[in-house]
Parts: structure tokens; sequence; C-alpha cells
């Protein structure tokens, strides 16, 4: 007898081109259940959640909702049965207000024939929903979308969905921007209509931590195959999880790593008194040794991604110093920054650090090129350059003409990489490395910065996964509202003394006595 649930997929096949997504997959999804939805970049997870909602349809294979069989043809006949879906692009409209844009699919607050914005009832009726929900000291109705963090988009988005009468919400990589404090307030949100209007929730993740924290149940792909198929967490153990995600077990996600041996050895780089001149670093001091990870960690917003853009040049410094092999950098820029051997793998791949829509090849060679006098690109030179990235971080590619966006997430960053170890750098500022990639390219990422730094790069890790932070550096620095909360040495590392500086303490360094 078929399991009973308010959303199952049967036997779902779906093929892109010549590749199978998914391969006859069963899953059910059970009213006021947070099933997780789990496997590596490209196989399947994400693509399941498309189906149910709409984007895409499945070539083979049935979907029912309610008990009743349906027809998914587009997100607008999910989103009338009751199904939406919350993607990583949100769906809003940043130049309209949280009101509006709550409310704009609502045929009781906008008049098509008469074109007429009830604007006094839109916004009564949005307070009260963020009310409801206790959202109302996290969202104002009047403010902008465009003002918003990523977490308050993710929330808008959430209560889009809830006051539209879904009962089934897909959330496709939910906390893949967010801080641990954000995480946090959006899970609590997920427990309450769980609990209080029986909506069941489907979440595409790799964060193997977070779910065990929030689901009730986890359903595996590998290769388009199901290998969990709606296993209860209460049973589950997160080595079975990883296994059944990468085929293999992985023991040591951070590699085996002596913390602390570069205490004594060179300083390449330091930075005095630091003031960037949006306000957003106030007064940050450290020094980076040969060899060493630093970690710079904290909530979103703490300065940090700010720290390494006025270190490198990209923003203004209003006042304080860069100082390099002890060369004070006047007035840094990019250009500056990479002809004293320091690169930067920005936080953001698809926006900052990739052009996806060129060549592999391309990309790989952009920092190399744009340090050669020539304006023009030797072909044999950047084949030569990818071809030796691609043994050396074992990028899985195609042809190196291809594009980058036909790579996955993991191998994107791993391209990210390569581009700026073409110069081979003294200093690494790496922003968030593992942002958005499964749990095997994470380890595969994490073993290239352990060899970089027994090789003498010294690496800058900006980071908001404390497990991270904790796995792979020898000290971290925590900043909060711009200045230097407070450093920890490996020794002193636990989630609870970060987050205890990120949040609460005054700022100063821990010491050990």
């Amino acid at each position: 007898m078929p399991e009973q649930g308010i959303l199952i997929g049967e036997n779902i096949s779906k093929h892109f081109g010549g590749t199978t997504a998914l391969d006859n997959v069963s899953f059910c999804l059970r009213p006021g259940e947070v099933h997780a939805l789990m496997g590596e970049n490209g196989a399947g997870k994400s693509t399941l959640g498309k189906i149910f909602s709409g984007v895409y349809k499945q070539d083979s294979g049935k979907v029912i909702f309610n008990g009743e069989e349906v027809k998914i043809d587009n997100p607008r006949a999910a989103k009338e049965i009751g199904i939406s879906i919350v993607l990583q692009e949100f769906n809003l409209l940043p130049d309209l207000s949280v009101a509006e844009n709550l409310l704009i699919c609502s045929d009781e607050f906008y008049s098509c024939r008469h074109s007429v914005l009830r604007k006094r009832a839109m916004y009564s009726h949005a307070q009260e929903l963020l009310k409801l929900f206790e959202l109302d000291g996290a969202l104002n109705v009047h403010d902008k979308v465009e003002k918003l963090s990523v977490a308050q988009m993710q929330m808008l988005e959430i209560l889009k969905a809830v006051d539209s009468d879904a009962k089934v919400i897909i959330l496709d990589e939910p906390t893949a921007a967010l801080s641990p404090h954000e995480v946090s307030q959006l899970f609590d949100i997920v427990k309450r209509l769980k609990a209080e209007k029986n909506i069941g929730f489907i979440i595409v993740s790799h964060k193997i931590e977070e779910i065990f924290e929030i689901a009730d149940r986890v359903t595996v792909f590998r290769d388009g195959k199901q290998i969990l198929n709606g296993e209860e967490m209460a049973g589950m153990t997160e080595q079975k999880l990883v296994k059944s995600m990468v085929g293999r077990e992985i023991n040591d996600l951070y590699g085996s790593r002596e913390f602390g041996t570069h205490k004594e050895d060179e300083v390449v780089l330091e930075v005095r008194n630091l003031f960037d001149a949006k306000g957003r670093v106030k007064d940050i001091s450290f020094e980076l040794r040969r060899g060493e990870i630093l970690g710079l960690t904290g909530i979103a917003g703490a300065g940090r991604s700010e720290c390494a853009r006025c270190i490198l040049g990209v923003d203004k410094i209003k006042s304080g110093q860069v100082i390099v092999h002890g060369e004070e950098i006047t007035h840094p820029t990019l250009r500056k920054s990479i002809e004293v051997g320091i690169g930067f793998v920005t936080e953001d791949r698809k926006n900052d650090g990739l052009i996806l829509d060129e060549s592999i090849m391309q990309n790989t060679s952009m920092v190399k090129h744009s340090m050669q006098k020539s304006p023009f690109l030797s072909t044999r030179q950047a084949r030569a350059t990818a071809s030796e990235m691609k043994e050396k971080l074992n990028i899985k590619m195609g042809n190196m003409l291809d594009s980058c966006d036909s790579l996955s997430g993991g191998n994107q960053q791993k391209v990210l990489l390569a581009k700026w170890l073409t110069m081979n750098p003294d200093i690494l500022i790496v922003d968030e490395p593992t942002r958005g990639i499964d749990i095997s390219a994470k380890s595969e990422i994490y073993s290239i910065l352990n060899r970089l730094s027994d090789s003498g790069v010294a690496i800058l890790m900006i980071s908001s996964e404390m497990p991270e932070i904790i796995g792979m550096c020898d000290r971290t620095i925590v900043m909060r509202e711009g200045i230097n909360a407070g450093e920890l040495d490996h020794s002193q590392m636990t989630e609870e003394s970060i987050a205890t500086l990120a949040t609460i303490n005054s700022g100063g360094t821990v010491n050990e006595e």
C-alpha cells in the first residue's frame, strides 16, 4: 500500500539532453513535517523540487497532491493548488515595498480592472501578517525590498507563500547566505508554521548539521538515483548520511592539520588600525604569518568582507596601514595587491568571481592574463594553464572550452581558486570558500587550502560557518559591528566562544593562562 502524504512523487524521471537528472525516483511529504532532500551538486534534489513547483515538467511518473494526481505545468498552477517554492534567486520586486511584494498577487488588494491599489488595507493586512508570526520587529512593511538583507528577503518569500494558503513550501538552499542567528530565526518560523498551520516543508540543502536540527525525515539522491527514501532523522547518523550522499566515507572532512605551528614564523601581511570610508571597518589590526590559516568570522554585517576589500584596495580606506613583506602599500588597489602577491577568492563567484558564460579556459587564465604586458591572450598558454589547473585541483569538466556555467557549484569554486593560483600568490584571501557546494566538494577545497598552507601560502579565511573556522584555522579574529571583538587560538575555539564574542562581549583578546 502506498505511503499516505500531502505531496507524493511516484517513479519520476527527468532528462536534460543526454543527462539523467532523476531516474525513477519516488518521494512522500507528510503534512506538518520537514522533509530534507540531500545529495551532491547535480544529484537531482533541486530538480525534484522544481518539478513539484512547476518550474520543470517530469518526463515520466506522476505527482499526487492531496490524494489526487495533478498536472503542474507552471509555478502559477502549483501555487493555485497550494505548492510554493522559495528559490535561491528570489522572486521579489526591489523597487516595491515589503507590503506590496507580500500581496502583489492578491485580488483582494489589487483590482486589475481599474488598476486600483488599496494601499491602506494592504499595509494594514501586511502588518497584521508580520505580527502574527512575530516578524514585525524584523521587517517594516514600508521598506523597499532593495534595502532588505538576504535573510529578510527569505522571510518575506515564506510569508508570501503562507498568505497564499500554501500547504507545501519548498525551500531551495534557504540558509546558503545566512548567518547562524538568521538561520535560527528562519528555523523558528518553519517550526511555527509546521506546528500551527500543519504546512509541509521540503528543504533542499547541503548543510548536514542544519538538517539534523530542523528535519523530521531525509531523502538522499546520488547521480539522479534514490539512495535513502524518507528515512527518519531520529535514527540517522552523520556518517550514514555522508556516505549516502557521496558514496564513500569522509572520516576527516577538514584533513589532518598541525595547528599553531606558525606562531614564530615570518609575518607576511600586517594590518594596522584599519578604518574604511563607509564606517563598516573600525580600527582593525592583525598579523598573518607564512603558512598560517587565519580566520575572520562574525555574524552577517560584522565587516569581515569589507575588511578584506579594504586590504585589497577594492574599497576605499579612510585610515590605517596595509603592510606586505615589511613594505607599506600606500593607496592600495587591486592591481597593486596582485603585484605584491595577494590573491582574492571572492564570496560571490557568480557575480564577482567568474564570467559564467565564458569558457573555463578563459576564466582560469583571467588573473594571469591581467598581469602580462600584452593585451592578447595566448591560446596555447591559456590551454596549458587550464590543463595544469584541471589536474592540480581535480576539476571535473567536459571540454575546457565549455562555459563555466556548465560546471557544478563545487567545480566552479575550483575554477575560481585556479584563477588566483595561476599567479602563485604568497597571500590568499578566501571569502566563504565553500558556500553553496556539497560536502564532497568541501572536502576537496579544504584539502587544497591545506596543501597551499603547507607550501607556505598565508591564508586569510573569511567564513560565517563556525565548524569550518574551528576545523581549518590556526587562529581566528571575531568581528562584531566592524570592530575586533576578540582573537582565539585554535585551542580556545568552540562554537560557544566564537558566538559569545560575535554577539555579546566587548573587544579584546581572549588569553588562556
